[in-house]
C-alpha cells in the first residue's frame, strides 16, 4: 500500500520522536519494563514460556501471566544477544519516590544507571533497545491503521484521517510506551487492525475470507494482552448485526471467525486453564502482584480516575513524571469539545432524518453511522474492563485505556469537525497535527529528559565562586565545599532549595546516602529528606576522584528560620561518616542558615 506524502511525514515524525524517547529514557524506567524484559529473556534463552507456579522460578513476576505474542517476537529478535549482565544492570534506587511537589527532577529514577547503557549498545542494553524498536514498529502500525480506519469512518475527509492518526502518534504517553519494552503498543496496533477490518465489514458486505481475517485479528489481540480478548465479543456482535437478515451466512461467518480465533489464541487460554484452573490467568497475576485490600471509596474512585486521565496523556517514568496542571486542563477541554461535537453531530442526524422528504428511517440512519457506534462500543468495553481491573488491584494507569486509542482518536476528530466550518477543516486538521507534534516534542525535552539529568559538573575555575564555603570533609571520601539555601520557587513558604557543592576526594566502593535536615533555632528537626547524590542519579560508587558537582534538593521546613545540616551515611548500617572542619576537628555538619520571607 502506497503512502500519501502527508501520512508518510506523519509516520516519519512518529518514528523520529519515538527513537528520541527511547534514547533519552534510561533502561527500565518505563512501567514494569524490567519484568517485560525478563519474560522476553526467559523465552530468548530457550526456557519456554514462564509458568506462574509459586514460588516463581523466573524474574518476570506478574508479567509472566501476560499472553506471549510480543515476547515471542522480541525473543526472536534478540535470542543471539548475551544478556547475562541483566541482573547486574538492574540496581534499584533506595530513595526512589520521594514526593517533591511540582515538575521537579528529584529521585524520579527507580534504578541506577551506568555507562553500560550508553551508545553503542551491548548485551542487555542492546537487547533492550531492539525490543523497544519492536514496540516502536508496533506503534507505527497503530498510527497507520488508525488513519485507514478513519478513512472508512469519514471516507471523504482525508484531513480528518490525518488528524486522527496524529492524535495517536503524538499523544506523549503513547510515544513513551511505544518506545519501551512493553506489550502495550502491540495491543494498540492489533486493535487498530481489528477495528479496521470490522468497520470495513460494515461498509462492504464481508465474505468468508473477511471473517477469517477478523477471527485472526481478534485472536492476535487476545494473545497479546488479556484485554484484547474482548475483541472477539465485539467481532461477534458486528457479524450478528451485518448478517441479521441471513441466518445461514451468519452461522458460516461466525463459525469460521471462531475457528480462526481458536487456532491463533485458543492454545494459550487452554494452557491457562490446565495450569491455573482459569482461562485468563489473571487471578494468579493478582496473587503475585497483590490485590486490593479494601474497596475503593467514592473519593478514592475520583482520585483513581483522575490518575487514569492524567497518565493517559503524560505520566512518564513509573507515572511520577507529570506535566504542569494546566496541560491536563487543556487536553481535558479538547476531549470535552470532542464529546460535545459528537452529540451535536448525532442531533443533526436525527433532525435531518425527521425533516427529510421522504423521511429517512432510523434503521437506515444507524447503518450509515454504525462504524461510530462500533468505535464507541469498543471504547466503552475497554473502559469497563479497566474499572473491573481497578476493583481487583491498584491499577490507575492511563495506558490500560490505550487499546481504545484507535477508536477514541477518530471519534474525537469527527466530534471536532462538527464544530468547525467545512471550509476551515483542512487548516484545523493540519493545526491539530502540528500542535500535537509540538506537544510531544516539548514533553520529551522539557519533562522526560530533565527528569533523568545528572547534576551540574564544575571545574576548578568555578570553585572560587562557590557560596558559603565550609570545606567540610566526610572521612576521606567527600568534601562539601559550600552551599546555597533559599526558599524553593515551587513551594516558597514550606520548603527550601538547597544547592550543595561537592568535591570527590577518592573512589568509593560504597553507595553512601545523604541526609539533609532543617533544624529550628533550638536544633530540633523541622524537615528532613534522604537521597543518593545527584537527586538519585549519581551514587558515590560512580563518582571519580577530583570531580566537582553542584547538587540541588527540595527540603521541607516548618520553622520560619533555622539551620541546614548535611550528613553522609551508609544506608544498611545507618552509620554516619565522620565530618571534619578544615582544621581537622570533628564537627556536627551544620552547613548554612535559612529564613523564609515574613
Amino acid at each position: 500500500m502506497s503512502l500519501s506524502r502527508p501520512l508518510g511525514l506523519l509516520l516519519a515524525g512518529f518514528i523520529l520522536l519515538g527513537v528520541t524517547y527511547s534514547a533519552i529514557t534510561p533502561l527500565f524506567e518505563a512501567p514494569d519494563e524490567q519484568w517485560h524484559f525478563a519474560f522476553m529473556q526467559h523465552v530468548a534463552q530457550g526456557r519456554g514460556l514462564p509458568e506462574q507456579s509459586l514460588p516463581l522460578q523466573h524474574l518476570a513476576r506478574q508479567e509472566g501471566s501476560q499472553p506471549p505474542l510480543y515476547y515471542l517476537l522480541a525473543a526472536a529478535l534478540t535470542f543471539w544477544i548475551d544478556t547475562s549482565d541483566y541482573s547486574a544492570t538492574v540496581r534499584e534506587n533506595p530513595h526512589y519516590g520521594f514526593d517533591v511537589p511540582g515538575v521537579v527532577n528529584d529521585n524520579k529514577n527507580l534504578f541506577i544507571h551506568t555507562a553500560q547503557e550508553k551508545f553503542p549498545y551491548h548485551n542487555t542494553a542492546l537487547a533492550m533497545h531492539m525490543a523497544r524498536w519492536l514496540s516502536l514498529a508496533m506503534g507505527a502500525v497503530a498510527v497507520l491503521f488508525t488513519y485507514r480506519l478513519t478513512r472508512l469512518v469519514a471516507p471523504h475527509n482525508e484531513n480528518a484521517a490525518l488528524a486522527a492518526a496524529a492524535l495517536v502518534a503524538f499523544t506523549p504517553q503513547f510515544l513513551f510506551i511505544s518506545s519501551a519494552v512493553s506489550n502495550d503498543s502491540a495491543i494498540v496496533a492489533l486493535c487498530a487492525v481489528a477495528l479496521y477490518l470490522l468497520v470495513r465489514a460494515l461498509r462492504v458486505a464481508p465474505t468468508w475470507r473477511d471473517a477469517v481475517l477478523i477471527g485472526i485479528a481478534a485472536g492476535l489481540c487476545a494473545i497479546t494482552k488479556v484485554s484484547g480478548l474482548a475483541m472477539l465479543a465485539l467481532a461477534m456482535l458486528a457479524l450478528i448485526y451485518i448478517n441479521r437478515a441471513n441466518l445461514r451466512q451468519l452461522i458460516t461467518q461466525a463459525a469460521v471467525a471462531l475457528a480462526a480465533f481458536a487456532i491463533v489464541a485458543g492454545w494459550w487460554y487452554g494452557r491457562n486453564l490446565a495450569l491455573y484452573g482459569e482461562v485468563t490467568g489473571t487471578r494468579r497475576m493478582v496473587e503475585i502482584f497483590g490485590g486490593r485490600v479494601a474497596p475503593l471509596t467514592f473519593e478514592g474512585w475520583g482520585a483513581q480516575l483522575r490518575e487514569v486521565f492524567e497518565t493517559f496523556w503524560v505520566g512518564f517514568g513509573w507515572g511520577n513524571i507529570r506535566a504542569p496542571e494546566w496541560v491536563y486542563w487543556v487536553v481535558g477541554l479538547g476531549a470535552l469539545l470532542g464529546i460535545v461535537g459528537l452529540l451535536i453531530g448525532f442531533w443533526r442526524v436525527v433532525k435531518r432524518s425527521r425533516t427529510a422528504t421522504p423521511r429517512i428511517p432510523p434503521v437506515r440512519s444507524f447503518q450509515v453511522y454504525a462504524p461510530l457506534f462500533v468505535l464507541a462500543a469498543w471504547a466503552l468495553i475497554i473502559f469497563l474492563a479497566l474499572l473491573r481491573w481497578m476493583v481487583q488491584t491498584q491499577a490507575p494507569h492511563g495506558r490500560l485505556m490505550f487499546p481504545a486509542l484507535p477508536a477514541l482518536a477518530p471519534l474525537a476528530v469527527v466530534g471536532w469537525m462538527q464544530l468547525v466550518p467545512r471550509a476551515a477543516q483542512k487548516r484545523v486538521s493540519q493545526a491539530i497535527a502540528v500542535g500535537l507534534f509540538g506537544f510531544a516534542a516539548a514533553a520529551a525535552f522539557m519533562l522526560l529528559l530533565p527528569a533523568y539529568a545528572y547534576p551540574t559538573r564544575l571545574d576548578e575555575n568555578d570553585v572560587a565562586s562557590i557560596p558559603s564555603r565550609v570545606d567540610i570533609r566526610f572521612d576521606d571520601s567527600l568534601m562539601l565545599l559550600g552551599s546555597s539555601v533559599h526558599p524553593h520557587p515551587v513551594d516558597p513558604r514550606g520548603a527550601l532549595q538547597v544547592d550543595l557543592y561537592w568535591r570527590v576526594l577518592k573512589p568509593m566502593n560504597t553507595d553512601y546516602s545523604l541526609n539533609l535536615a532543617a533544624l529550628d533555632e533550638n536544633y530540633r528537626v523541622v524537615g528532613s529528606r534522604n537521597s543518593y547524590p545527584g537527586q538519585g542519579m549519581l551514587p558515590t560508587s560512580l563518582m571519580t576522584a577530583g570531580e566537582i558537582w553542584r547538587d540541588t534538593y527540595w527540603l521541607p521546613a516548618t520553622a520560619p528560620t533555622g539551620l541546614v545540616q548535611v550528613s553522609v551515611y551508609e544506608l544498611k548500617s545507618q552509620q554516619n561518616l565522620d565530618a571534619f572542619d578544615p582544621a581537622g576537628n570533628e564537627i556536627t555538619p551544620i552547613v548554612n542558615r535559612f529564613a523564609f520571607p515574613r
